[in-house]
């Protein structure tokens, strides 16, 4: 049904382009609105913007819609509805230019505030309703406000917690203690900044939940910014030693327990302290840093289970309360049984290598009694490619892998051992630095055989350095066989291992035959 015909002044309001044009915007924000509602979370602030424009624009036309539906209004009905009808108008038109103007800015620079943009949304909407009401009804608001000192005081109360709220995100904007994106804490609330609104600052928190902490509150209480000065964040731990440990081997322990875990910074280096004394043993205090607050818990994860692994590979007891009712007798053949146990798989994993079997029943019992069970967590390295060392593993229990350094500093999987195999003898042997790192993929328990054990060995029966040498110079040429690489001819490869373990083990002027 046709409503009144436009003229005067109704032409603004009434005219067909400007509701074509209403039309067009209301379908330009919804599709914009939509395309964004795909981004999720990253958009949900400029997506709430273009909803209160969409809602404005709807209203607009709704007006428009009235005004032709309702068959000749009283005036004061026609006049309502083009009051409606201009005053959503402005403020689609309004709050769109200023979505437009920050989403530019943003490309370019850091986007102002929330606070600050929301001041400026409920300025200039307030500033087009006062124009409105002055030009449609002739309302002049200042001197309403001016001249009605109980609808201040009625207002100043109602409005008391909301004006405070709103005087606080205003000091937090000015004074900037936290800003979107770094992680806070202030009384028990801690969190990643998402934004901070006149009323109140978002957070999400470690678990993904969000919070909106009223800005009131959080002008009362210490704010801490995990991010400043520095990006990196300071973990501090304690951990409880047996006090018979010496502080400097307690202290090695855990430091290098520590200093393999990938989390921890190697820059700077972590710090181990002793803190104190208590009855059950020695509290020493471990400090590092990670990349940032957000990696604090999958850290201390990381780096206490290390420490777990560190302490047990070197027999250091962890204090905690216990009780223990047993008879002495009963302790000790529980202690001599494990030991047996103990002893007779050591015998079984050495016996499975070529070179130990060269050697005697005598010096393969020397060995294994002086082997020991050492553990490793997933992800721990046993040995390191080009670090020196003193000690060979066989695997006694669950599975690691051999890597290799390559070209640009990666790493490459060459192989990965089961039980009975053998890894980190030339260096033992020979003295040759580390050829491979080798990571335990689960809970691993290797047999452990220090240098000083076939130095037992060897200074007891030194000519089975001969049978030693002869034995692993065939597992040489095998391998480069097998890797199609030239090798010394047997002879000349096992005159030089034998020149190589003597020397490592310094009985270069006994004869092998001695």
């Amino acid at each position: 049904m046709p409503g009144p015909p436009p003229g005067g002044d109704d032409a603004i309001v009434q005219g067909p382009t400007t509701l074509l044009l209403a039309a067009a915007l209301l379908l330009a924000v919804t599709l914009w609105r939509r395309v964004l509602l795909r981004r999720g979370y990253a958009a949900r602030e400029l997506v709430s913007d273009l909803t209160t424009q969409q809602r404005a624009f709807g209203l607009y036309l709704f007006a428009r819609l009235l005004q032709w539906v309702i068959p000749d209004p009283h005036y004061s009905i026609a006049h309502a509805l083009r009051f409606v009808a201009l005053l959503f108008g402005a403020i689609g038109v309004i709050r769109l230019l200023e979505t437009l103007l920050f989403a530019m800015r943003a490309r370019f620079q850091a986007p102002p505030s929330r606070i600050v943009r929301s001041l400026i949304a409920w300025s200039s909407t307030l500033v087009a309703a006062a124009f409105l009401l002055r030009i449609e009804y002739k309302v002049d608001l200042s001197s309403l406000f001016a001249t009605s000192a109980l609808l201040s005081v009625v207002l100043g109360f109602a409005l008391q917690e909301s004006l405070g709220n709103l005087f606080a995100g205003l000091t937090l904007n000015a004074e900037q203690p936290f800003e979107a994106g770094e992680w806070v804490s202030f009384g028990k609330y801690t969190g990643k900044v998402v934004d901070v609104g006149w009323r109140s600052t978002r957070l999400i928190t470690s678990d993904e939940d969000e919070i909106l902490v009223p800005n009131g509150l959080i002008s009362r209480e210490v704010v801490v910014n995990h991010m400043r000065p520095q990006l990196t964040d300071t973990v501090e731990l304690t951990v409880a030693v047996d006090l018979d440990v010496s502080p400097a081997r307690a202290k090695a322990v855990l430091r290098e327990a520590v200093e393999g875990c990938e989390l921890a910074l190697k820059q700077p280096p972590p710090l181990v302290q002793l803190a104190s004394f208590t009855d059950n043993g020695v509290n020493y205090r471990i400090k590092f840093h990670t990349d940032g607050f957000q990696s604090r818990g999958r850290a201390l994860d990381q780096v206490q289970e290390a420490l777990w692994y560190g302490l047990r590979r070197a027999a250091v007891e962890m204090p905690y309360p216990q009780t223990t009712i047993s008879f002495r007798e009963r302790a000790a053949e529980a202690e001599e049984r494990r030991r047996r146990e103990h002893l007779a798989e050591a015998e079984d994993l050495l016996g499975r290598v070529d070179f130990v079997q060269a050697l005697s029943a005598g010096a393969r019992r020397v060995l294994a009694e002086r082997a020991r069970f050492v553990e490793y967590g997933p992800g721990q390295s046993v040995v390191r490619q080009g670090e020196s060392g003193d000690t060979l593993y066989l695997v006694a229990r669950g599975e690691v892998a051999v890597k290799v350094q390559v070209d640009g500093g990666t790493e490459r999987e060459l192989a990965r051992l089961g039980r009975g195999a053998l890894f980190g003898e030339m260096s033992v042997l020979t003295g040759e630095p580390r050829t491979a790192t080798v990571v335990a993929l689960g809970d691993a328990a290797l047999l452990s055989v220090d240098r000083d054990a076939f130095e037992r060995v060897l200074f007891a029966e030194p000519h089975l350095a001969q049978a030693l040498a002869a034995t692993i110079a065939r597992r040489r040429q095998a391998l480069d066989a097998a890797r199609v690489q030239p090798h010394a001819p047997a002879a000349e490869e096992t005159v030089d291992l034998v020149s190589r373990i003597r020397s490592i083990f310094g009985f270069q002027k006994r004869a092998v035959g001695d």
